[in-house]
């Protein structure tokens, strides 16, 4: 069901009408890649289950033994089998249903052997167990109508029994947004926030300021004056509604009529008055964030106030304000979930016992255009303090929110989860909760035909006294990076580092390259050209390129107005046919308004090395990190960061494995490939002091000539020369495969490769010296297999993993006593820092317009 799942979502349903008759069939469609659905195996469900449902289980068993104990004449069996089936599994985003039946088969399994005494229960025995537990263990979510109906198709299935109609499952299985909505009761009684009315792109911003200004007078008048607790009341009806649910949950199965009559139960149930209310207050609360803030709208919104007056019982639940709240929270892309209300019998209990699943996974950039921006305001409130990372992250949290204290999520996710701001958002915050990380796999390769690598996690909401299990490794403790060791903190921006390294120009229009042809051609014609026709480098060529030169031309205004860009006749036509078009469909006002420029310039960046013969650049996605020596005259895309220096001491220290370590911890990744961010591994990278590096400069010049000549000897980019660095066993016909030499030569490449090798020792050591830790701490460079790295590509020749811990521990610490310094400095001081700006882009400004250079600083609004 989960493969059918996959290739349903490929497609959408097209109607069209043809001759008077309509017509259905499948189109392609992006449902797949927009939900990141993917049907999981068993060999990664496994694991999750291992390492939470099985704790409860064995909790629960161990519970009851107790119990049975201190009962006289007590029945065990009946006291297993009591205690198994009031454990709770859900699963919030649950697809076909693949990982819920692994967990109902797993409990069934000693449910059946409980109640038989058997090791191996007989297949009637198992049946009617894993039919049971469906029947009272088993909860399921999901946004997607369709996988809610395979779900339940699929448990069908599992739970039939001959002679037995199919069981009532709707609940247990249900269709909704697992993160919009409310978790707890208790959060009706936080009235309407002000970010609610914040103003978005189709806003009127006189009604939102309004609205703001009314809700923040209201909220401040009803915090100030008297607390009155509405729980009692709310408490009341929503324990009629638990009531209810529990007569009709109580209501047998053993015919068909049975069944209809559970049904009919159950739909009266879900449209009772008491529920009804609070559904609809609960949807009012929400449903602020999503409604459209104009003159036309206004009679929709409530302020909290008004909201309050619902919650008391004041106001009818009736009017256009209702209406439109409850047709939002309905609209197929909300469907507003409110977990008190959907599965109370769970929550009298204090949440589940366990979740499990295989939640998706989407990029903060993506999540607006995928969701709106209205999805966007509420996920940042709802998960304060969060950004806008991955949509993991608010599953991660949420639920964190639904599970009862002493219970496990164990998800399958991104193996991004540890990185930047999704780990921060995240995992640091749950843990900031008092939760522990009890089981971690840092990245592993999906098994299937998705091309993912993906992290394996257990949070237990508590303590964690036993011992945890990290990448296959018994340890005491699991960090937000995934590491067996607490951290001191997090790194902290230095501003001795601020703007010296920068991303690459952002052009934004194909039109702006050039072949090599085209662009001699234009110079040919007109020779002034060449004042706007420049090499361009990305980070592809960067890496794959053995002579790490430039493929094509890039024509380049600047900051120029529009009419001296005119003055080069070709290379204007061209930008004004080819990127101009595009360009006025941007929603960039910059992008539309300087067509001819390039969306980022990064004036600063080049301003900054037209002093210098060269500068070290790396790509910004990358394999191995790597720092490279290139002239200053290029253009460097944004597939590339540049590091404003010339020193070959200072890039001795970037390209030393103790950068490297560092950058693979607190910058992000991609797959199996690291993706440096500078604000993240550069800003905060505590260098040694100055007096301490002069001697590095020939090491690092010496490493960075030796690698080069290894490259043009192998005929071989970076990346590829790295590959043969870290092969272990170094075969003479291993270097041939891999490169263009021939046989004859390649004893020559295989000794210039382990002589690479020997000179990153050098150059690590020395690094390491320069730092001051080099009587301390024995580097012990040899291959491992490193824990960072998936496991079918992870073996490396790097130092030792205690080397590794022991220096990532030392630099966070001399991170914090610099920026200690600098705040004793006064170089944190925000209106310090804004006036030093202020001076900074002025003197730039001033060295820019008396140098040679032909172009202008003319600031572009950003």
């Amino acid at each position: 069901f989960g493969s059918v799942y996959e290739g349903l979502l490929e497609y959408d349903a097209q109607v069209t009408q043809s001759n008077n008759k309509f017509v259905f069939k499948l189109v392609k469609g992006d449902e797949r890649a927009a939900s990141g659905s993917h049907y999981t195996p068993d060999e990664l469900v496994t694991p999750l289950i291992r390492n939470s449902l099985d704790h409860v289980i064995n909790r629960k068993i161990e519970e009851a033994k107790k119990n049975a104990k201190k009962i006289k004449n007590a029945n065990i069996k009946a006291e297993l089998e009591k205690a198994l089936l009031s454990i709770t599994v859900c699963d919030v985003a649950c697809g076909s249903g693949h990982i819920l039946l692994s967990a109902a088969r797993r409990i069934a399994t000693e449910l059946a052997v409980a109640r038989t005494g058997e090791d191996q229960p007989s297949p009637k025995a198992q049946r009617e167990a894993v039919r049971d537990v469906i029947r009272h263990c088993i909860y399921g979510v999901d946004l997607n109508p369709m996988a809610v109906e395979l779900c339940k198709v699929a448990l069908w299935l599992e739970s039939h029994n001959p002679n037995a109609p199919l069981g009532f499952l709707d609940h247990h299985i249900k269709c909704g947004n697992a993160i919009v909505g409310l978790a707890k009761v208790d959060e009706l009684e936080r009235g309407i926030p002000d970010e609610a009315f914040k103003t978005l792109a189709n806003d009127d911003k006189g009604v939102c300021a309004l609205l703001r200004k009314n809700n923040k007078v209201q909220r401040k008048d009803r915090e100030a004056g008297q607390q009155i607790n509405y729980g009692e009341q709310v408490g009341l009806d929503l324990r009629k509604v638990l009531d209810a649910l529990v007569q009709v949950d109580a209501m047998p199965e053993r015919t068909p009529e049975e069944v209809e009559a559970k049904q009919a139960a159950h739909d009266k149930w879900k449209t009772s008055t008491d529920r009804r209310n609070l559904r609809i207050v609960a949807d009012l609360q929400v449903a602020q964030f999503f409604i459209s803030k104009t003159p036309e709208t206004e009679a929709y919104l409530i302020t909290d106030e008004t909201y309050f007056r619902y919650l008391k019982g004041e106001l009818q639940l009736a009017g256009p304000a209702v209406a439109e709240a409850m047709a939002v929270a309905n609209q197929p892309g909300n469907k507003f979930f409110h977990w008190f209300l959907e599965f109370p019998e769970v929550f009298s209990a204090g949440g589940f016992d366990c979740i499990l699943g295989n939640p998706p996974y989407l990029g903060g950039q993506a999540l607006s255009g995928t969701y709106g921006y209205e999805f966007c305001e509420w996920v940042r409130y709802q998960y304060a303090p969060t950004g806008l990372n991955d949509l993991v992250v608010f599953f991660l949290r949420r639920n964190y929110e639904l599970i009862a204290s002493e219970k496990f999520v164990s998800i399958l996710t991104t193996n991004s989860i540890k990185d930047g701001d999704v780990r921060k958002d995240g995992l640091e915050v749950i843990l900031e909760q008092g939760g522990s990380i009890n089981f971690a796999v840092g990245a592993i390769k999906w098994p299937g035909r998705a091309n993912l690598y993906v992290s394996l996690l257990s949070i237990y909401r508590g303590a964690w006294s036993a011992t945890c299990n990290l990448n296959n490794h018994p340890v005491d403790y699991i960090s937000a990076f995934l590491e067996d060791y607490k951290e001191l903190g997090d790194p902290l921006p230095l501003a001795v580092n601020a703007e010296r390294m920068f991303q690459g120009t952002i052009f934004l229009g194909d039109g702006f390259l050039l072949n090599d042809a085209e662009a001699d051609k234009m110079i040919y014609m007109d020779t002034r050209n060449s004042d706007v026709i420049f090499p361009t480098m990305n980070g592809q060529e960067l890496n794959n390129d053995p002579h790490q030169l430039p493929g094509r031309k890039i024509i380049n205004f600047f900051d120029w107005t529009e009419s001296r860009a005119r003055e080069y006749t070709l290379p204007f036509d061209r930008v004004q046919q080819l990127v101009l078009p595009s360009r006025q469909k941007q929603k960039d006002e910059t992008g539309r308004v300087y067509w001819w420029r390039h969306l980022r310039p990064r004036l600063e960046l080049y301003s900054l090395i037209s002093n210098i013969p060269y500068c070290f650049v790396a790509a910004a996605t990358t394999k191995y990190l790597n720092f490279s020596a290139c002239p200053t005259e290029w253009i460097f895309l944004n597939t590339i960061y540049v590091f404003c220096s010339d020193s070959f001491a200072e890039y001795a220290v970037l390209q030393s494995t103790l950068h490297d370590a560092w950058a693979r911890k607190y910058s992000g990744c991609l797959k199996r490939d690291l993706r440096y961010s500078p604000s993240d591994c550069f800003s905060n990278f505590p260098f040694p002091a100055t007096s301490g590096i002069e001697h590095l400069a020939l090491i690092g010049e010496r490493y960075h000539e030796e690698r080069k000549q290894l490259m043009l000897q192998l005929q071989l980019g970076l990346t590829k020369t790295y590959n043969l660095f870290h092969t272990r066993d170094l075969a003479l016909d291993a270097v041939v495969k891999a490169s263009k030499v021939v046989a004859l030569d390649a004893g020559a490449a295989q000794a210039a490769i382990l002589a690479l090798r020997q000179r990153h020792i050098e150059m690590d050591k020395a690094v390491l010296k320069a730092y001051g830790w080099d009587q301390e701490v024995d580097l012990a460079h040899d291959f491992y297999e490193v824990d960072y790295l998936p496991e079918n590509d992870n073996l490396r020749f790097t130092i030792s993993p205690d080397a590794r811990r022991e220096i990532l521990q030392r630099l966070l610490k001399l991170n914090h006593e610099r920026y200690a310094e600098e705040a004793a400095a006064g170089l944190h001081d925000k209106k310090q820092k804004a006036s030093a700006r202020r001076a900074k882009k002025k003197k730039l400004a001033d060295e820019v317009n008396e140098s040679k250079a032909p172009y202008v600083t003319q600031e572009l609004p950003l």
